[in-house]
C-alpha cells in the first residue's frame, strides 16, 4: 500500500486524503445520529 501511495503525484495524494476525510466525516456523523436516536428512544421509552 505504501508503495502504491508513494507512486502517486501530489494532486492524487490530495484527492485521496479528501476522500479519506469524507469517509471519516460520514462515519462520525452516522455515529452521532445513532447516539442521539438512542438517547431520544430512551427518553421517549420506545427503545
Amino acid at each position: 500500500m505504501r508503495k502504491a501511495i508513494a507512486e502517486l503525484d501530489a494532486e492524487q495524494k490530495a484527492q485521496l486524503l479528501y476522500i479519506a476525510d469524507l469517509g471519516t466525516a460520514l462515519c462520525t456523523s452516522a455515529l452521532a445520529v445513532s447516539i442521539l436516536k438512542g438517547i431520544v428512544g430512551l427518553l421517549v421509552g420506545t427503545a
